[in-house]
């Protein structure tokens, strides 16, 4: 239905319609996508043995694997790109600088760069060349020479294996440059992760124990649509309804059952209120939402392809719920007509705060790359297209 449209978008881009596969139950036509393709990008939810299997198949044919989803005002993006994925150059920044302070005549090597010239931007495990360097007995003298990092502070970090010790004199001039160098990284399958995640990436420091509660959340949601997918024989895993409170409490439920990090039990309101939140509003696609993954999501297809910048490793989770009230709204304030494209934020914020949107007076100056992204959010959201703005 879209594929025109879609087309129109980019003229270099070749959008096809996977016409062979005919429902997204069916396992083989689903995974003969796979063969050819370098990323693979999953954004509808799809059954845990099915993620599994498609992510097996990227595994075995080296393509890298990613798997998004926008709930409401939640979201998560998932990244495998194999046992052993080259990243060329890891931030795409120019090769940090700095001039030497002084050289420690000591095992291993401590160096202190100039604090008037900034920090040296170094990481432990970089590697960096010296030149023109003044003492330790020359043995810091050839140029071509990389040495691995090992960061002590802002301005000092050591010289692995340069043992200075027995050298007369302590350096007293010199140039650091940093050394490019690739980084090659190791990713855990979708089944692994979904069982030991490890560190999670925050994605906002003041909520820095949002990542694992959301994971339990995410894996509660889907345990609970897989089930309604199997009873009712469904084609798509299916979501609560919103305002169903029923259907919010199930999931819950499922997260405490789930919960063998007792992650609930540090702030168990706070935590329901999450859960029941992400439930409630599941079947919801926000404009503003699909705009913020969508740019992380592209941002990884293109590392995967480039080999640039460090990748997400594992989950990423996003969320807004400073937007949210207190609890989940009733479901005669969320329920959808079925017929307007202002649907899913009535399922989120409810027809009141949805009639807000409707009847503000809102102007836009400047309607560049920015500027009619922002369009497009207002238009899809309704903002000033009420009946109250028309006259």
């Amino acid at each position: 239905l879209c594929r025109e449209k879609l087309a129109e978008l980019n003229e270099y881009v070749k959008v096809d319609v996977a016409s062979n596969v005919s429902s997204l139950k069916e396992e083989e036509p689903l995974l003969h996508l796979v063969d050819g393709a370098s990323c693979v990008v999953i954004t509808v939810p799809l059954p845990h043995s099915l993620l599994c299997a498609i992510n097996d198949k990227c595994r075995a044919a080296n393509a890298c694997f990613i798997y998004t989803l926008t709930t409401g005002v939640f979201g998560q993006v998932f990244c495998d790109f194999g046992p052993s994925f080259v990243v060329s150059d890891k931030d795409g920044e120019n090769p940090a600088t700095s001039q030497v302070e002084n050289i420690l005549t000591s095992n291993p090597a401590v160096v202190k760069v100039l604090e008037d010239q900034g920090r040296h931007g170094l990481e432990t495990g970089d590697r960096v060349t010296l030149s023109k360097v003044k003492g330790l007995d020359g043995i810091l003298s050839d140029n071509t020479m990389s040495y691995e990092v090992k960061v002590t502070g802002p301005f000092t970090f050591e010289l692995l294996g340069v043992d200075a010790s027995q050298c007369s004199e302590a350096a007293s001039q010199g140039y650091i440059t940093q050394v490019k160098t690739p980084v090659t990284m190791t990713f855990k399958s979708y089944r692994e992760a979904l069982e030991q995640p490890g560190e999670l990436m925050m994605s906002d420091f003041a909520k820095f124990d949002r990542p694992p509660l959301l994971h339990l959340a995410y894996r509660a949601l889907a345990s609970y649509a897989e089930s309604q997918q199997q009873q009712g024989g469904m084609t798509m895993m299916e979501y609560p309804n919103p305002g169903d409170e029923t259907a919010a409490n199930v999931v819950l439920e499922l997260a405490k059952s789930m919960d063998s990090d007792k992650i609930l039990e540090n702030n168990p309101s706070a935590a329901e209120r999450i859960i029941l939140h992400l439930a409630s509003g599941a079947k919801s696609i926000l404009s503003p939402m699909c705009a913020t993954l969508g740019g992380i999501v592209g941002q990884e297809v293109l590392k995967a392809c480039s080999g640039k910048f460090t990748p997400i490793n594992g989950f990423f989770y996003f969320d807004a719920d400073e937007c949210l009230p207190n609890s989940p709204l009733p479901l005669a304030d969320v329920a959808p007509t079925g017929k307007s494209r202002y649907d899913s934020t009535v399922a989120v914020f409810g027809k009141g705060a949805q009639q807000k949107l409707l009847d503000l007076n809102y102007f836009l100056i400047g309607a560049g790359a920015i500027g009619c992204e922002m369009l497009k959010n207002w238009a899809l959201m309704g903002v000033a297209f009420g009946e109250k703005r028309k006259n």
